[in-house]
């Protein structure tokens, strides 16, 4: 890079690095697919996804989605199911204090695909927190591997095999962060995939890989609380041995908002610790690895507002196809708290409103959105978030490049193109945006993204199965370019 353009180029790629944060091993960055050490080694227990939205068929229903057994090979179909030795939850807290109120349980009675389901509540739990005791009111449904069961008027579910619905393009990222390409799609002398003839240059890594899903359905109207808001979360614990036969779990697995844990808390030990802990304490945790958001205020006195940034992303074309995805925010977004990231990831749960229309995804409203629907994109959306309100702190002369003083800041101050640039290959990641997986002429709404096979217009909803190598509805991977 050099000139003038080389150093714009050189800042908005630094500035961008706001939205990766503190993302860690490339390794793990895949939604909650093999995500910590403890649910490596339990894949019937590593929630990959959850999953909150309207019934499109009844927006008097509420639908509850959790999905274990990540990257499960068509191949051997057969052998996926839940386990028999553990709890699976749906938390909900309808008072707003992170602590739940109701929960949904659901327990099998063998291994395998011949197993039956329990599903008990939604009802008040036994104890709450990250010890739990299995309910001890009769099942509100029991059903079979692959079947709907229940009642219409009131629970529902489904658990069996489905196409997992998360699209990333994996493979990219981790070339991207190895330095043998530089973007999702190649600009000018920067490597990346290049368009292909149905203007897409993305690779979904997921298509063709199953999940093993547990659908619920319940009326809403057992979901409500003091207001239409609810918190919604899943748990998965283990069995522990106690005198006298007493059915009493440890949660070992969570998961409420779609790769928190992957970009905020460290891998190893310290997302296991996470995984073992409840929402309620999610604040006092992790507040410090979140850093402050843009306002519509200058905050260093360098032009570091929500404005601000947009308007270098804007004027390096990054904000237009086909170099870059639309800005998600207008640059008139109104933020007047620097801590608007921290109320909206924290707790670690999916904020849902009850009342709110299904179409609208409510995004920055209370929460990263809306619930969850299956076809929401859920990495281009919360990555463009970041994007535009992550603060950074620039060199000088650049929005950003102001006094540090007490905010709380990635720090890119060190930034001196054209001898010294952020070495840190995650930049480059998030720099145009999208994955450019969907065709350019529908990604203008990114806030929806497709899905290898299609979603389901009844319930369970989710996508039927991945085939068989070989058979009608295959997904291959397009050569590498």
């Amino acid at each position: 890079m050099t000139g003038k353009m080389g150093w714009i180029r050189g800042v908005a790629t630094v500035a961008i690095a706001a939205m990766t944060f503190t993302m860690v091993s490339p390794k793990v960055f895949a939604s909650d697919h093999r995500e910590a050490p403890t649910v490596d080694g339990i894949p019937e227990g590593d929630l990959t996804d959850v999953y909150v939205f309207t019934d499109p068929n009844d927006s008097t229903r509420c639908v509850l989605i959790m999905n274990v057994n990540p990257f499960s090979n068509s191949s051997e179909a057969a052998s996926y199911a839940f386990s028999p030795d553990l709890l699976y939850q749906f938390k909900i807290d309808n008072t707003g204090d992170a602590k739940e109120d109701l929960v949904i349980q659901a327990v099998f009675d063998q291994a395998g695909q011949s197993q039956t389901a329990s599903i008990y509540g939604p009802a008040l739990p036994t104890t709450t927190g990250a010890r739990n005791t299995l309910l001890s009111s009769a099942p509100t449904a029991t059903g079979k591997f692959g079947t709907v069961f229940g009642t219409s008027g009131a629970v529902q579910a489904y658990f069996g095999l489905r196409d997992d619905p998360f699209v990333f393009d994996f493979a990219q990222f981790n070339r991207i962060l190895n330095n043998t390409q530089d973007l999702f799609r190649q600009v000018g002398t920067f490597r990346g995939r290049p368009v292909r003839t149905d203007g897409t240059s993305g690779v979904d890594s997921f298509a063709g890989f199953n999940v093993t899903s547990l659908v619920v359905s319940v009326p809403k109207s057992m979901l409500r609380g003091s207001s239409s808001k609810i918190n919604v979360w899943a748990t998965v614990s283990s069995r522990v041995p106690t005198r006298q036969g007493a059915k009493t779990y440890q949660q070992f697995e969570r998961q409420g908002q779609q790769a928190f844990a992957t970009i905020f808390i460290p891998k190893g030990a310290a997302r296991d610790a996470e995984n073992f802990e409840i929402p309620e304490h999610d604040v006092a945790n992790y507040s410090a690895l979140i850093p402050d958001a843009l306002t519509t205020v200058d905050n260093d006195g360098s032009g570091n507002t929500i404005a601000g940034r947009a308007a270098v992303l804007t004027s390096l074309g990054l904000t237009a196809l086909p170099n870059g995805a639309p800005l998600l925010l207008p640059a008139s977004f109104n933020n007047p708290s620097k801590d608007l990231l921290r109320i909206a990831l924290l707790p670690d749960v999916l904020r849902f409103d009850l009342d709110l229309d299904p179409s609208n995804p409510a995004i920055g409203q209370f929460g990263l959105q809306n619930g969850r629907t299956l076809s929401f994109s859920s990495i281009d959306v919360p990555l463009q978030l970041l994007r535009q309100l992550s603060d950074v702190h620039f060199p000088s002369g650049i929005p950003g490049g102001g006094s540090l003083g007490s905010r709380v800041a990635l720090d890119c101050s060190g930034f001196n193109p054209p001898t010294t640039t952020c070495t840190d290959r995650r930049v480059n990641v998030v720099l145009q945006g999208t994955q450019f997986i969907k065709p350019d002429s529908t990604i203008a709404n990114y806030v929806t993204v497709g899905n290898d096979q299609p979603f389901l217009t009844t319930f369970p909803y989710v996508a039927n199965p991945a085939p068989l190598p070989g058979e009608p509805g295959t997904i291959g991977y397009p050569p590498q370019q």
